[in-house]
């Protein structure tokens, strides 16, 4: 997972603003402590006190999270019990609907949905938050509604990390999900060039190495210089056995690799010496 997502999510699940509240300071300290009984406690004052506090919304996430990860049975699947991790979802899921340009809110919840494996909801969430993140024109807030730096990379970084989480599945009825997250992305953000590549990626995994190719070849006419499209282009060629072509785009690749892209052009190099 991205380590700047990671972090969303560490933040979303246990940190909280140094100058927060006293529930909010009372019912992390208990939580930290694993004090269940004393952070239920906090949570029912902190409730009567501001039942519209975005931040309540998050503890009980985080309450149920926890609570969840106790109650798994050592044989369970996940390593969470559905009983507590449906109120966790439930909490977080109305916290999206009283405040829905938090962007932590909705990587708890996806990330949820993508640990209890529940990957028909997890893609319906993806697609709303893509939708609304064109809405709202990537505007995303964090804790106590500050505006979200960077928000634009973090949600791309966040769509490609939920994509790969159901790629690692390996399992083929959910690469149509993966071309399905795509096409929304390029419909908001037509020259999205990771939703391009998601897409051809799911085509060569399947086989279907024209299609690869004619995605890839329009990902390259947006930006002909990009190293990785071009080292995909060359192996999707290298796959056809079109040597030609493939030892065309290998060298391309090399030569429009960036200092920080040594890896591939050593991968190119590679294949170019094994094509000779």
């Amino acid at each position: 997972m991205n380590k700047i997502i990671l972090l969303l999510i560490i933040s979303c699940l246990y940190c909280f603003n140094a100058n927060a509240q006293s529930h909010r300071e009372s019912f992390i300290k208990a939580l930290n402590a694993k004090n269940m009984p004393r952070a239920e406690e906090v949570l029912k004052a902190w409730d009567l006190a501001n039942s519209n506090d975005p931040e309540l919304y998050i503890a009980y996430f985080n309450y149920y999270t926890v609570m969840s990860q106790d109650a798994a049975l050592p044989i369970a699947i996940t390593g969470y019990d559905q009983k507590y991790s449906k109120l966790a979802l439930e909490f977080i899921t109305d916290g999206i609907t009283r405040f829905p340009t938090r962007f932590d809110m909705r990587i708890a919840k996806i990330y949820m949905l993508g640990v209890l494996k529940d990957y028909q909801t997890y893609v319906a969430e993806v697609l709303k938050t893509i939708a609304y993140s064109a809405r709202i024109e990537n505007n995303w807030k964090r804790e106590e509604f500050m505006l979200l730096e960077h928000a634009e990379d973090l949600f791309f970084d966040a769509v490609l990390d939920w994509q790969t989480l159901l790629f690692s599945q390996k399992d083929p009825s959910l690469y149509k999900e993966v071309i399905r997250i795509s096409n929304e992305m390029l419909k908001y953000y037509p020259t999205h060039i990771q939703s391009i590549l998601n897409i051809s990626t799911v085509y060569k995994e399947l086989k279907q190495y024209d299609n690869s190719l004619d995605i890839l070849l329009k990902a390259n006419i947006i930006e002909p210089s990009n190293a990785i499209v071009l080292y995909n282009i060359a192996d999707v060629y290298n796959k056809k056995e079109d040597k030609v072509n493939a030892k065309k785009y290998y060298e391309q690749t090399i030569l429009h690799c960036k200092n920080d892209e040594d890896k591939l052009k050593d991968a190119a190099m590679f294949h170019l010496q094994v094509l000779k």
